[in-house]
């Protein structure tokens, strides 16, 4: 019987289960990321810089860095040894193959978010085929431990036979991850509007958010490893066709 890709709504309840797997290190790394988000707002205060939505945003990105190049990776790599046992991912050596991968899909992740960036500032398309081609390569190489070269060209193969596939699934995790973040947001607009930095800091509904904020960070990573686990053993993704040509 032919393999029959899950459904898109499995897919977000299985990115739960997976993010539950460890409820005490998914709390730990939501209180890590709620502790982050406050720097921004802080060093605003600190610094001096008034209310300026550009460069708080700018000093959130800057914060949430550790969270979003590290802690989270780090969490998925345990998560795709622990479920899959992929050869190249072995329950037993996941702490060593981080450390060896982490900064490498680092650099990974900077480069695509580079030229996706500017193909998006030079014509919206260009930027969107970056993402759209070679978005998987910086989780081969934190997963499978892939130089630069051979997960870009595994992504582009992955994605020339199965991207309708991996197309709408990874857009509704992000579609409905923006909407819960959203969501609180105008709620707490409505109940108790931020205004400024110092507002922020004293304010519980702030810190909340941070955590929700968080928590859908942990959740989209365990969806999208779902997702790329399902994608890559599909018939017609790599590790089919890995497997056939041995």
């Amino acid at each position: 019987m032919a393999k029959s890709f899950p459904s898109p709504w499995s897919l977000l309840r299985d990115g739960f289960r997976l993010a539950l797997r460890h409820p005490w290190i998914t709390l730990g790394i939501c209180l890590l990321g709620t502790a982050l988000g406050g720097l921004a707002p802080l060093l605003m205060l600190r610094g001096g810089l008034g209310d300026n939505p550009v460069i708080e945003s700018l000093l959130f990105f800057i914060a949430l860095m550790p969270l979003d190049f590290y802690f989270l990776p780090r969490l998925a790599l345990r998560l795709d040894a622990e479920v899959l046992g992929h050869p190249k991912n072995p329950m037993d050596g996941w702490e060593e193959a981080f450390e060896a991968r982490w900064l490498g899909a680092f650099g990974a992740k900077v480069l695509l978010g580079v030229a996706a960036g500017l193909g998006i500032l030079i014509f919206i398309l260009p930027g969107l085929m970056v993402l759209f081609l070679f978005g998987w390569a910086p989780t081969r190489v934190l997963l499978r431990g892939e130089s630069l070269r051979e997960a870009c060209l595994g992504s582009l193969e992955l994605m020339r036979y199965l991207w309708p596939l991996a197309v709408s699934r990874a857009l509704l995790v992000l579609v409905v991850g923006m909407a819960l973040l959203g969501s609180a947001q105008y709620a707490i607009e409505a109940i108790h509007p931020l205004a400024g930095p110092q507002s922020e800091l004293l304010s519980p509904f702030f810190w909340c958010e941070q955590f929700l904020g968080s928590m859908v960070s942990v959740w989209t990573t365990a969806s999208l490893l779902v997702l790329y686990q399902e994608l890559e053993s599909f018939p017609g993704g790599m590790s089919s066709r890995s497997s056939s040509e041995k």
